[in-house]
């Protein structure tokens, strides 16, 4: 009776070892289009003066994309340029690509070498003087620079232990994934 005990004991553990294994093994964090798409919300509208004050380039509705096959992200977005005095000058969408990297100082996953891929403007729109795909791009950068696409939560952090360094991230399969550094230890 305890041989068979001990013999049943010993084929559940070998039958859980593999999903043990993988589970110590699987030191990955993945984030869908969706997760970075609702993060990215809370950080739009985005504003910026343009003409010494007299006009201003506002981007809203961010659309988080991740093509497959691809290793880049898109980043769909409307524009609007207008005059203090409310009168629009430009509107339309805009298309970025852009890679990411991850920042351990704000904990979030920022646009890296983001690129203009499209600019569709409103019927009607005068423009801005010199053309607006430069403004654009500009403040495209500053966003990337300064502000996370996505912040990392103490939940994310939870699950996956050791720590994560701006090497850990990469897109693919439609997803973004974060994984231990090198050398890591859970």
């Amino acid at each position: 009776m305890m041989k068979t005990f001990f013999a049943r004991v010993a084929l559940v553990a070998l039958a859980t070892l593999p999903l043990l294994t993988q589970a110590a093994t699987d030191n990955t964090l993945r984030f869908t289009a969706a997760q970075l798409q609702s993060a990215a919300r809370a950080g739009f509208p985005m504003e910026q003066d343009l003409l010494q004050g007299f006009a201003s380039l506002t981007l809203s509705d961010p659309d988080v994309r991740i093509p497959t096959p691809g290793e880049r992200l898109q980043l769909r977005m409307n524009y609007d340029i207008a005059l203090v005095s409310g009168e629009r000058l430009e509107n339309g969408n805009v298309v970025v690509s852009s890679g990411l990297r991850y920042d351990p100082g704000t904990r979030g996953l920022h646009l890296v070498d983001p690129q203009l891929e499209h600019l569709g403007t409103g019927a009607g729109g005068r423009g801005l003087p010199g053309g607006s795909r430069e403004v654009l791009q500009d403040l495209i950068r500053e966003y990337a620079q300064t502000r996370p696409l996505y912040r990392l939560t103490d939940e994310d952090l939870a699950q996956v232990p050791g720590t994560l360094s701006a090497e850990s991230l990469r897109i693919r399969d439609g997803h973004v994934e974060l994984q231990l550094a090198t050398g890591a230890t859970p």
